[in-house]
């Protein structure tokens, strides 16, 4: 008796151990997120999150914090921000692209904020062993492809070679499609940078994880000659 019950007493040490361990991660916990939400303003929330995240990155329209080892916070920081996360929201829940996008897990309804699936950084060397088109030829074949769709001619010359291999990617060809469903800029999806690294069934997969400008977004808020 003595045993078995010493047995079982070892059984639920280590189980509540065990469930310990697999604890998700989240926000730590001096961050208050029902005290973020409150917050009116782009300034306080950048702020707020400055000094209870870590900071990924930074452009003009929003920053980008790690919350854990899965996930990361895109804050807007004004309203171009806010129409690049409204964009995100949009496309991150189509199951058609869910393959080649980033998974948006949550969002703020409107626009503030969107946390999205943590990526690894992507190497020339990745893309073109995940992909089978290096980087460079694979952002000439988006332009060219983006040109011949407005009826123009293609910029840049090509290998016959090279544009076979992105002719039969179903990567390349799903990133066409995005772009041309997302009215997004080959400019921007032929960019190291907008990609990244992540495992799917155990594989690695490259998504982009920086799909929210459009062309509308781009001519709206970045276009200094003022084409709108």
């Amino acid at each position: 008796m003595k045993s078995l019950i010493k047995n079982r007493l070892g059984e639920a040490i280590n189980l509540e151990l065990l469930e310990s361990m697999l604890v998700d991660e989240d926000y730590p916990s001096s961050f208050n997120m029902d005290e973020f939400k409150k917050l009116s303003k782009f300034a306080e929330r950048v702020r707020y999150c400055d000094q209870h995240l870590k900071k990924l990155s930074s452009g003009s329209a929003r920053i980008v914090y790690i919350v854990d080892d899965t996930k990361v916070l895109k804050l807007a920081k004004n309203p171009k921000g806010v129409a690049q996360c409204e964009t995100e929201i949009q496309w991150g829940g189509d199951y058609y692209f869910a393959s080649i996008l980033a998974n948006v897990l949550e969002s703020h309804p409107d626009g503030l904020w969107v946390e999205m699936e943590l990526a690894r950084k992507v190497k020339k060397s990745d893309f073109l062993n995940e992909v089978g088109v290096n980087i460079d030829d694979f952002a000439h074949c988006l332009r060219n492809r983006e040109e011949e769709n407005k009826g123009k001619r293609p910029m840049f010359s090509i290998n016959p070679e090279v544009q076979d291999k992105f002719n039969n990617s179903d990567f390349a060809n799903a990133i066409f499609e995005f772009m041309d469903a997302a009215d997004a800029p080959a400019g921007d999806l032929g960019r190291l940078n907008s990609y990244g690294l992540v495992k799917r069934d155990g594989q690695n997969q490259i998504v982009i994880i920086d799909f929210g400008l459009t062309h509308d977004i781009y001519s709206t808020y970045y276009d200094t000659r003022g084409n709108r």
